[in-house]
């Protein structure tokens, strides 16, 4: 995933987020970054992490994690991330879920996966409501249950979403199923969406622009 995309994804959240000079300074510093300066983009960013900006933290992350900006440092990122996620970036938190899924600078924790996939999925992050429902499909670190799984994948099939990766793992879970757990998977999965989804609109389509 480039960092063009990320920072782009980032821009796009800014109308959500809101205002205030730690904002200001991560702006600035994607403007920065997307240009290839890096020195600027990072010392806005430092100023926002520093004012408790949590966007500022997750870019951090990523420019650890990509290692254009600074030399690669996986574990460095994760530090950004868990900031980040602590302070509420949807952003950070699914990074997290992704790092502690993968054991990219931290141990391997499917646990602690699934904890920052539900929390950005609630917050409308389909993708980690895709990723959570795989979880819950195969049973780490969270108790198996391809229903509640399905349920989850589900949300990011929604006709407004139609994210071809949790197509294909709902596709691929439903022929498991017999007809009334299809029935009880999808009622579910409609709910979460209704839920979680919908009333986040504005991250659903700054997810779907990247």
């Amino acid at each position: 995933m480039s960092g063009k995309r990320i920072v782009g994804m980032i821009g796009a959240l800014m109308a959500v987020l809101g205002s205030g000079q730690a904002l200001a300074n991560t702006r600035t510093g994607i403007s920065a970054y997307q240009r290839g300066d890096y020195a600027t983009a990072l010392r806005e960013w430092e100023q926002g992490a520093r004012a408790g900006d949590p966007q500022a933290l997750y870019n951090l992350g990523v420019a650890y994690a990509e290692g254009k900006a600074v030399p690669r440092d996986q574990a460095r990122a994760v530090t950004y991330y868990q900031q980040g996620a602590s302070k509420g970036s949807v952003l950070a938190a699914y990074n997290l879920g992704q790092a502690y899924r993968k054991g990219e600078g931290v141990g391997v924790d499917h646990a602690q996966a699934a904890k920052w996939y539900r929390y950005a999925a609630t917050r409308g992050h389909f993708r980690a409501a895709n990723e959570l429902g795989i979880l819950y499909a195969e049973g780490k670190g969270v108790p198996r249950d391809p229903i509640e799984g399905f349920a989850w994948i589900y949300t990011a099939t929604h006709v407004e979403i139609m994210d071809s990766q949790a197509l294909n793992n709902a596709m691929q879970l439903a022929r498991t199923f017999n007809s009334d757990q299809i029935k009880v998977a999808q009622t579910r999965g409609q709910t979460y969406y209704q839920r979680y989804m919908a009333p986040n609109r504005a991250t659903v389509r700054a997810l779907m622009a990247r």
